[in-house]
Protein backbone atom coordinates (compact mmCIF):
# COMPACT_ATOMS: atom_id res chain seq x y z
CA UNK A 1 0.00 0.00 0.00
CA UNK A 2 1.46 3.82 -0.94
CA UNK A 3 2.63 5.69 2.02
CA UNK A 4 -0.22 8.09 1.04
CA UNK A 5 -2.86 5.37 1.50
CA UNK A 6 -1.73 4.40 4.71
CA UNK A 7 -1.88 7.86 6.09
CA UNK A 8 -5.43 8.65 4.95
CA UNK A 9 -6.36 4.98 6.93
CA UNK A 10 -4.64 6.76 10.25
CA UNK A 11 -6.17 9.96 9.83
CA UNK A 12 -9.64 7.86 9.37
CA UNK A 13 -9.08 5.88 12.48
CA UNK A 14 -7.87 8.88 14.52
CA UNK A 15 -11.46 10.65 13.79
CA UNK A 16 -12.96 7.71 14.62
CA UNK A 17 -10.94 7.47 17.91
CA UNK A 18 -12.21 11.20 18.24
CA UNK A 19 -15.41 10.98 17.87
CA UNK A 20 -15.65 7.86 20.35
CA UNK A 21 -13.53 10.26 23.29
CA UNK A 22 -16.17 12.91 22.67
CA UNK A 23 -18.92 10.95 23.47
CA UNK A 24 -17.29 9.52 26.34
CA UNK A 25 -16.20 13.07 27.95
CA UNK A 26 -19.85 13.34 28.06
CA UNK A 27 -20.34 10.15 30.16
CA UNK A 28 -22.47 7.83 29.52
CA UNK A 29 -26.24 7.01 29.27
CA UNK A 30 -27.26 4.63 27.18
CA UNK A 31 -24.15 2.70 26.49
CA UNK A 32 -21.28 1.68 28.67
CA UNK A 33 -17.74 1.90 28.61
CA UNK A 34 -17.41 -1.41 27.62
CA UNK A 35 -19.85 -0.73 24.58
CA UNK A 36 -17.32 1.85 23.11
CA UNK A 37 -14.10 -0.54 23.85
CA UNK A 38 -15.76 -3.76 22.08
CA UNK A 39 -16.93 -1.81 19.17
CA UNK A 40 -13.27 -0.33 18.62
CA UNK A 41 -11.70 -3.72 18.61
CA UNK A 42 -14.15 -4.90 16.57
CA UNK A 43 -13.71 -2.45 14.09
CA UNK A 44 -9.86 -3.13 14.00
CA UNK A 45 -10.69 -7.34 13.20
CA UNK A 46 -13.31 -5.92 10.80
CA UNK A 47 -10.91 -3.88 9.01
CA UNK A 48 -8.09 -6.70 9.06
CA UNK A 49 -10.75 -9.39 7.43
CA UNK A 50 -12.04 -6.67 4.81
CA UNK A 51 -8.33 -6.02 4.08
CA UNK A 52 -7.50 -10.42 3.90
CA UNK A 53 -10.74 -10.61 1.68
CA UNK A 54 -9.83 -6.88 -0.85
CA UNK A 55 -6.28 -8.17 -1.36
CA UNK A 56 -8.03 -11.74 -2.64
CA UNK A 57 -11.00 -10.37 -3.97
CA UNK A 58 -8.91 -8.23 -6.05
CA UNK A 59 -10.72 -5.27 -4.75
CA UNK A 60 -9.33 -2.06 -3.75
CA UNK A 61 -7.66 -2.46 -0.25
CA UNK A 62 -7.65 1.12 0.90
CA UNK A 63 -11.17 2.04 0.20
CA UNK A 64 -12.58 -1.25 1.72
CA UNK A 65 -10.21 -0.54 5.11
CA UNK A 66 -11.55 2.72 4.50
CA UNK A 67 -15.08 1.87 4.72
CA UNK A 68 -14.37 -0.81 7.35
CA UNK A 69 -13.29 2.05 9.86
CA UNK A 70 -16.20 4.42 9.36
CA UNK A 71 -18.68 1.34 8.88
CA UNK A 72 -19.98 1.84 12.92
CA UNK A 73 -18.78 5.25 13.59
CA UNK A 74 -22.18 6.15 14.52
CA UNK A 75 -21.98 3.59 17.23
CA UNK A 76 -19.68 6.11 18.98
CA UNK A 77 -22.71 8.20 19.80
CA UNK A 78 -24.41 7.55 22.98
CA UNK A 79 -27.81 7.04 20.71
CA UNK A 80 -28.81 3.76 19.71
CA UNK A 81 -29.55 3.95 15.75
CA UNK A 82 -30.77 0.48 15.18
CA UNK A 83 -30.69 -0.62 11.38
CA UNK A 84 -29.95 2.84 10.90
CA UNK A 85 -26.26 3.02 11.85
CA UNK A 86 -24.90 2.35 8.69
CA UNK A 87 -27.04 4.98 6.78
CA UNK A 88 -25.95 7.50 9.71
CA UNK A 89 -22.21 6.27 9.65
CA UNK A 90 -22.26 6.30 5.84
CA UNK A 91 -23.28 10.52 6.44
CA UNK A 92 -21.01 10.99 8.76
CA UNK A 93 -18.35 9.82 7.11
CA UNK A 94 -18.99 11.94 3.73
CA UNK A 95 -17.36 15.51 4.94
CA UNK A 96 -14.29 13.92 6.38
CA UNK A 97 -13.73 11.29 3.41
CA UNK A 98 -14.23 14.85 0.90
CA UNK A 99 -11.80 16.67 3.14
CA UNK A 100 -9.22 13.87 2.99
CA UNK A 101 -9.02 14.81 -0.87
CA UNK A 102 -11.05 11.04 -1.89
CA UNK A 103 -12.81 11.93 -5.80
CA UNK A 104 -16.54 11.70 -5.86
CA UNK A 105 -16.44 8.34 -7.46
CA UNK A 106 -14.60 6.95 -4.31
CA UNK A 107 -16.36 8.91 -1.63
CA UNK A 108 -19.25 7.68 -2.94
CA UNK A 109 -18.34 4.15 -2.92
CA UNK A 110 -16.84 4.35 0.41
CA UNK A 111 -20.29 5.85 1.73
CA UNK A 112 -22.38 3.52 0.24
CA UNK A 113 -20.11 0.73 1.68
CA UNK A 114 -20.87 2.00 5.14
CA UNK A 115 -24.39 2.30 4.14
CA UNK A 116 -25.64 -0.86 2.90
CA UNK A 117 -23.35 -3.24 5.57
CA UNK A 118 -26.57 -3.69 7.61
CA UNK A 119 -29.45 -4.52 5.37
CA UNK A 120 -28.25 -3.58 1.89
CA UNK A 121 -29.99 -0.53 1.72
CA UNK A 122 -28.43 2.88 1.04
CA UNK A 123 -30.33 6.64 1.24
CA UNK A 124 -28.79 6.90 -1.95
CA UNK A 125 -28.53 5.16 -5.65
CA UNK A 126 -25.53 3.49 -6.31
CA UNK A 127 -24.73 0.25 -7.91
CA UNK A 128 -22.87 -2.45 -5.45
CA UNK A 129 -19.15 -3.02 -6.01
CA UNK A 130 -16.94 -5.54 -4.70
CA UNK A 131 -16.19 -3.34 -2.08
CA UNK A 132 -19.78 -2.99 -0.47
CA UNK A 133 -19.82 -6.46 -0.72
CA UNK A 134 -16.70 -7.18 1.43
CA UNK A 135 -17.80 -4.73 4.15
CA UNK A 136 -20.62 -6.64 4.92
CA UNK A 137 -18.76 -9.52 4.79
CA UNK A 138 -16.24 -8.83 6.95
CA UNK A 139 -18.56 -7.37 9.70
CA UNK A 140 -20.08 -11.00 9.68
CA UNK A 141 -17.45 -12.53 9.87
CA UNK A 142 -16.22 -10.97 13.21
CA UNK A 143 -20.13 -11.50 14.55
CA UNK A 144 -19.84 -14.44 14.85
CA UNK A 145 -16.37 -14.97 16.04
CA UNK A 146 -15.38 -16.94 19.26
CA UNK A 147 -15.04 -14.09 21.31
CA UNK A 148 -19.10 -13.22 20.44
CA UNK A 149 -20.24 -16.40 21.10
CA UNK A 150 -18.31 -15.91 24.63
CA UNK A 151 -20.51 -12.50 25.47
CA UNK A 152 -23.93 -14.16 24.08
CA UNK A 153 -23.71 -16.91 27.07
CA UNK A 154 -21.56 -15.11 29.73
CA UNK A 155 -24.22 -14.94 31.42
CA UNK A 156 -25.64 -18.74 31.66
CA UNK A 157 -22.69 -19.90 32.76
CA UNK A 158 -23.68 -20.63 36.21
CA UNK A 159 -26.94 -21.80 35.02
CA UNK A 160 -26.06 -25.33 33.38
CA UNK A 161 -29.73 -26.40 32.24
CA UNK A 162 -30.31 -22.42 30.58
CA UNK A 163 -26.78 -22.11 28.64
CA UNK A 164 -27.50 -26.17 27.32
CA UNK A 165 -30.89 -24.90 26.48
CA UNK A 166 -29.59 -21.64 24.58
CA UNK A 167 -27.19 -24.09 22.94
CA UNK A 168 -29.31 -25.71 21.56
CA UNK A 169 -31.19 -23.14 20.31
CA UNK A 170 -28.07 -21.33 19.10
CA UNK A 171 -27.51 -24.61 17.02
CA UNK A 172 -29.99 -24.44 14.96
CA UNK A 173 -29.48 -20.74 13.50
CA UNK A 174 -25.84 -21.64 13.04
CA UNK A 175 -26.55 -24.68 11.07
CA UNK A 176 -29.19 -22.52 9.32
CA UNK A 177 -26.51 -19.79 8.46
CA UNK A 178 -23.95 -22.52 7.18
CA UNK A 179 -26.34 -23.99 4.98
CA UNK A 180 -27.46 -20.49 3.46
CA UNK A 181 -25.32 -18.72 1.43
CA UNK A 182 -25.69 -14.85 3.17
CA UNK A 183 -21.87 -14.15 1.92
CA UNK A 184 -21.22 -11.56 -0.99
CA UNK A 185 -17.91 -12.89 -2.14
CA UNK A 186 -16.20 -16.39 -2.38
CA UNK A 187 -13.35 -15.36 0.68
CA UNK A 188 -15.72 -14.21 2.79
CA UNK A 189 -18.39 -16.80 2.69
CA UNK A 190 -14.71 -19.48 3.13
CA UNK A 191 -13.83 -17.36 6.59
CA UNK A 192 -17.38 -17.00 7.70
CA UNK A 193 -17.74 -20.66 7.61
CA UNK A 194 -14.51 -21.51 9.17
CA UNK A 195 -15.89 -19.43 12.09
CA UNK A 196 -19.12 -20.99 12.10
CA UNK A 197 -17.70 -24.65 11.90
CA UNK A 198 -15.73 -23.25 15.31
CA UNK A 199 -18.92 -22.67 17.04
CA UNK A 200 -21.13 -25.31 15.86
CA UNK A 201 -18.47 -27.91 17.34
CA UNK A 202 -18.23 -26.26 20.47
CA UNK A 203 -21.80 -26.30 21.21
CA UNK A 204 -21.97 -29.54 19.96
CA UNK A 205 -19.80 -31.20 22.15
CA UNK A 206 -21.37 -28.69 24.79
CA UNK A 207 -24.41 -30.42 24.33
CA UNK A 208 -23.19 -33.72 24.09
CA UNK A 209 -21.92 -33.30 27.52
CA UNK A 210 -24.87 -32.66 28.72
CA UNK A 211 -26.43 -35.71 27.76
CA UNK A 212 -24.04 -37.28 30.12
CA UNK A 213 -24.66 -35.49 33.35
CA UNK A 214 -27.25 -38.27 34.24
CA UNK A 215 -28.28 -40.57 37.56
CA UNK A 216 -25.91 -43.58 37.27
Amino acid sequence: MQPEATERLQKIAEFVLARRAETESQGYKNFTAFDYEYRWKHTLRVVQYGKQIAETEGADVELTMAACLLHDISKFDDVEYGRDHGRVSARIARPFLEALGYTPEQVNNICFSIAVHVDDKADFEHPVTIESKIVSDADNVDRFGVYRLLLQFKDHAEKYEALVEKAKSRLLTLKKYRSDNIMGTATGKRLFNGQLDVQISFLEHLVEDSELTVDV
